[in-house]
């Protein structure tokens, strides 16, 4: 892995001055460089908040926001290739599932980057607590939460997509520390990101003093997110029984191991019903310290809100204020709102959990022009799937649907550009748009009637302005509908995972809940989704049309298959955007490894310490050693 770190430049930074960054100006034109002699450096506090804010500007890098959708997204049922990237290229390649770890996609240099800028804080933290009066312990303590947390975030892409990673927890400077560290067992991993998170997940920052520090920094609601996050996927992992790296042949070329190695079974600790129960109070948790944070924002502006009894619908940017939300009105006199707006172009909602910090100037969010649409209005790497975006579901309340959306969902047209009846390629316009207005009488006719409602960021305003959003309420609310549904067949604790799924629906869907309770676009508990498998099937189709171009997708579809232990399921739903050629992907996906990405090879060249992921394992005349 020593290419992890070549030319990575220390996390410290040049500032001129000697004031304290604090400003969200600072906070976004602070820039990573290695112009600093190390052993000079981390004698204050303001170095240490430079070297803090280097690491989120590292996590918001085009290379590792560009990993994020390639990994969570490409992979999956979401995406088609767009005219524009080449037909017999890696893209395409990976879209028919032929992987080659000669593929720089599957380089995950950048990802070890912030990893080791985030060990360099947490190495040298303890330092600056020495050297700077000013700075104390306690200081230190909140800071040394936010960084483990941005570690764990990091191995947990990393181990989403790989399978079996090196979990690194030391600081590196240059090529003269070669890493010398091979992969660790999947379940070994996630119970080394729980047992950092569970150890400092009390001490991290509730508030920053400011909407897009909040934000944009790692606070506690942010961990026990992300802890909610991982102990979801662990408990997919113990469900399915699953060991997909079963059969692996570690390196021979030195002596940690001594060739061919049975795979060592690690004990769980806990079982899966006991993280999904723990996936469900952190989600828990997270609901009662938001609807604790409304009642004091809103205490400041309304005599009345001690009054408020604050439901899940109210967790969420709504699409417009209803007169019988009198609360809502307050500071706002529009009910053209439209959440997508609030949450993609004003960025740092009220519903946001983290999401990484652009500004179109100094920092500008790249990734979204060359994947998705660029500020020309031509298609990027990706366009969405036919299959998925051609033709509309009769009704949500199906536990297999053949496509994705209802005809009054808005984030059918929030996701893809719709210009014509018939059309055969839909240009994905997520995190593009920097404006779109909703109402309840535009929504029946929202694709053939949306003149003036949309709005795109442009060279001339702001740019590439728009946040990369890691976390928000509605994946809270959706994780906790998940572990309900794996956890109990009690029709009323079915029934409140129901409610928040009907929750994150019904905002997309405000017309029909508007017009009659039996409007045919109406999610209906008991139309299907009153039993696990039932709970469980809706909340995969709402995650789908929640967080579509988002970088999730992939490690959903991968997580379903674990619980099953199995790829059968998992592949009816990837394979609906396969017109043709389905029987084939179905055959190269049919192992679990198959689901993880091979390690790219200049890795495995410079450390030698590491193996491919077998599946994928190269010879010089194939990419699988099936000869796939």
């Amino acid at each position: 892995m020593k290419s992890i770190y070549k030319n990575i430049a220390i996390c410290t930074v040049a500032i001129a001055g000697t004031g304290m960054l604090a400003g969200c100006e600072d906070f976004l034109t602070i820039t990573p460089t290695d112009a600093i002699v190390e052993e000079e450096f981390w004698q204050d506090k303001n170095d240490l908040t430079n070297a803090v804010y280097g690491c989120y500007k590292r996590l918001a890098s085009d290379d590792i926001t560009t990993k994020m959708v390639q990994w969570g997204e490409m992979r999956s049922d979401n995406f088609e290739r767009s005219t524009e990237t080449s037909a017999t290229g890696q893209v395409a390649n990976i879209l028919n599932a032929n992987l080659l770890p000669t593929y720089n996609i599957f380089s995950w240099t950048a990802l070890y980057s912030a990893i080791n800028y985030s060990n360099k804080v947490l190495a040298h933290g303890p330092d600056v607590v020495a050297n700077d009066e000013s700075f104390s312990e306690s200081a230190w303590i909140p800071i040394k939460a936010e960084m483990v947390a941005l570690r764990a975030l990091c191995h947990f892409y990393l181990i989403r997509t790989f399978g079996e990673i090196p979990y690194v927890t030391q600081d590196y400077n240059n090529d003269s520390q070669e890493l010398r560290q091979t992969q660790e067992p999947q379940l070994t991993v996630l119970n080394k990101i729980i047992d950092d998170l569970e150890a400092v997940k009390d001490d991290a920052m509730t508030d920053y003093g400011s909407t897009m520090l909040n934000k944009g920094r790692i606070t506690r609601k942010a961990i026990y997110t992300l802890l909610a996050d991982v102990y979801l996927w662990r408990a997919s992992y113990k469900e399915g029984n699953c060991h997909p790296f079963l059969n692996r042949t570690l390196p021979t070329t030195q002596n940690y191991y001594e060739g061919e190695v049975p795979y060592v079974d690690i004990p769980y600790g806990s079982t899966a019903q006991e993280d999904y129960q723990k996936c469900l109070d952190y989600c828990n948790k997270v609901i009662q310290m938001t609807k604790d944070e409304m009642l004091k924002k809103l205490s400041k502006i309304y005599v009345g809100a001690s009054s408020l009894k604050f439901t899940i619908e109210d967790l969420l940017e709504p699409n417009y204020i209803s007169s019988t939300n009198s609360w809502r009105q307050l500071g706002s006199t529009s009910e053209e709102r439209g959440a997508y707006s609030v949450l993609f172009s004003t960025k740092n909602s009220n519903e946001s959990i983290f999401e990484l910090q652009f500004d179109g100037d100094t920092y500008s969010n790249n990734t979204v022009a060359n994947l998705y649409t660029n500020l020309r209005g031509e298609n990027g790497t990706f366009v969405g799937s036919t299959a998925l975006f051609e033709a509309i579901e009769s009704t949500p309340n199906t536990v297999n649907p053949t496509t994705v959306f209802t005809k009054t969902d808005y984030r059918r047209w929030e996701t893809a550009l719709f210009e014509s009846q018939g059309q055969t390629s839909f240009q994905l316009n997520k995190y593009v748009y920097s404006e779109i207005k909703q109402t309840t009488n535009r929504a029946s006719t929202m694709v053939t009637d949306n003149t003036n409602l949309l709005t795109y960021r442009t060279t001339t305003r702001s740019k590439l302005d728009a946040n990369w959003i890691i976390y928000r309420m509605s994946e809270v609310l959706l994780m906790k509908a998940e572990a309900i549904s794996r956890l109990t067949s009690d029709k009323v604790q079915l029934k409140e995972g129901f409610d928040c799924v009907r929750a994150v629906f019904k905002r997309s869907n405000p017309y029909p809940y508007e017009v009659t309770s039996s409007a045919t676009d109406t999610l209906k508990f008991e139309n299907n989704f009153d039993t696990q498998a039932g709970l469980e099937s809706l909340v995969m189709q709402e995650r789908q049309r929640e967080f579509m171009c988002e970088g999730k997708r992939w490690f959903d579809l991968v997580r379903y298959a674990q619980r099953r232990g199995n790829t059968e399921d998992m592949l009816k739903l990837l394979t609906r955007k396969y017109a043709t050629n389905r029987k084939a992907i179905e055959a190269k996906l049919a192992d679990m490894q198959s689901l993880f990405s091979p390690v790219y090879d200049g890795e495995l060249k410079s450390n030698t310490w590491l193996y491919q992921n077998g599946v994928w394992k190269q010879t010089e005349s194939s990419s699988r050693t099936d000869n796939m």
